[in-house]
């Protein structure tokens, strides 16, 4: 997404630049980084045979449907074939320019529930937490064992009946939903000094992950923030990578309007989250007064990991600090260290925890993920739309992770957490997935 001569690059009306598709020199220096292009091989499956597919569109000799939709439709959008060009080959605003069109190319059922659950259920917290109860109550009835049967008939090729498979491999993706928690409005810090911030909950992220959201906001007050959860929608990105513009600008405008209203950093629990808010001013053109309104939004947003710091959090005992796990590895979300450029963060945040771990006396190891910054293969719908290469791509990262021997692999995004989750449970692999801010509360007990 970009502004370029104050008009917006299209994702409104799907119109390829042919200035940003002539940057790819065709180098290949991509594909290392292309999971897609890892799992499978094929040229068409990687970042510049996408672009070359996507010249012939412009050039208008092909049209962006059938075959080579599909071989748009499966990027996972990583975007880490952007962070390893050497040219600076723009290849999200690529990707943006085309989602729009690829929608045209789904089925009229399939684009009418998506638009149904992006501007329907997604923004309401009520569809959202009763879903979730009655999700709760039906896998008490099934064991989880049962629910992992359809991926792993998925993983193993057969398709004797592909349809009852899918669904299967679907609930299998879907965590024991928590009990959900509601936030309080806000919450005091547990010492002075630190400035108020604002919690942005997100949609499935407080839903399946509730617990995490109040991890962040417990190390928040303890750090000498209080934390606010006023009202709030759907960031909109689910509703954008799908190409429907319409809804996440809607969503956006919501979203703007309720937080003009507070005061304070926006603190998000959710990378996918975090990179849409950040980049609201791109859905509107730049004399669009939107615009800078939501150029304002963009700058109050932070990833948790841009404001976490253990070596603010204080508690009443230095030793009544505990180690959360013996060894600890780091898989980076692609829409924190891909889109929002964000590497270290994390990194120095387990480094300053093992320090002080250390100084009480207790150990703490840091193991390196071999490509942790590869996707999982979550991406968003992406497990849901391309399922068989949602997983081919996931088989990789696990094979790096059982390599680890890790206890527990922290990130930062609920759709990782969904990915590596099922993936740990369909290799049997005794590693645990956590998000990064409810890892590093667990080092600190109730008091």
């Amino acid at each position: 997404m970009a502004v370029q001569d104050n008009q917006l690059i299209s994702p409104a009306t799907g119109k390829l630049d042919a200035d940003l598709l002539s940057a790819c020199i065709h180098c290949g220096l991509c594909l290392p980084a292309c999971p897609t292009y890892l799992a499978t091989g094929r040229e068409s499956e990687s970042p510049r045979g996408r672009i070359y597919l996507l010249s012939l569109v412009e050039k208008g000799e092909i049209e962006l449907a059938g075959e080579a939709a599909e071989h748009i439709e499966s990027c996972l959008g990583c975007l880490g074939c952007q962070t390893a060009c050497p040219s600076g080959v723009h290849y999200e605003e690529i990707l943006n320019q085309a989602r729009p069109q690829l929608k045209k190319s789904r089925s009229k059922l399939l684009r009418a529930l998506l638009r149904f659950s992006f501007s329907q259920i997604l923004p309401s917290y009520w569809f959202l937490i009763t879903g979730g109860k009655a999700f709760r109550f039906f896998q008490s009835l099934i064991p989880k064992r049962a629910r992992n049967e359809g991926t792993h008939s998925v993983l193993s090729g057969m398709t004797a009946s592909p349809f009852i498979n899918r669904l299967k491999a679907y609930a299998a993706f879907v965590p024991t939903v928590p009990r959900y928690m509601p936030h309080p409005k806000r919450r005091e810090a547990k010492k002075p000094g630190g400035a108020t911030v604002q919690l942005f909950s997100g949609c499935v992220m407080d839903v399946l992950y509730n617990q995490v959201n109040h991890s962040t906001a417990r190390l928040l007050t303890m750090q000498g923030c209080p934390v606010e959860r006023n009202d709030q929608t759907c960031c909109g990105a689910l509703a954008y990578h799908a190409g429907e513009v319409d809804i996440a600008r809607k969503l956006a405008k919501e979203n703007i309007e309720k937080f003009d209203k507070t005061e304070g950093k926006i603190v998000v629990t959710s990378a996918g989250c975090g990179a849409m808010l950040k980049e609201y001013s791109h859905l509107f053109a730049s004399e669009d007064p939107w615009h800078a309104r939501a150029n304002d939004f963009s700058k109050r947003v932070f990833d948790v990991v841009e404001v976490l710091s253990p070596d603010h959090i204080e508690t009443s005992s230095q030793n009544s600090i505990k180690a959360p796990a013996a060894s600890v590895a780091y898989h980076a979300a692609c829409h924190l260290a891909h889109a929002q450029g964000i590497h270290n963060e994390p990194k120095e945040i387990l480094l300053a925890l093992q320090q002080k771990l250390a100084q009480s006396g207790k150990n703490m190891k840091l193991v390196e993920l071999k490509e942790a910054e590869h996707c999982c293969g979550s991406a968003g719908i992406y497990n849901v739309i391309n399922t068989e290469l949602s997983l081919e791509v996931l088989n990789r990262k696990m094979e790096n992770i059982e390599n680890t021997h890790a206890d527990v692999v922290v990130t930062t995004n609920p759709g990782c957490l969904l990915q590596l989750n099922a993936g740990a449970d369909l290799t049997n692999l005794p590693v645990k997935v956590m998000h990064l801010a409810e890892f590093v509360s667990q080092a600190y007990p109730a008091e």
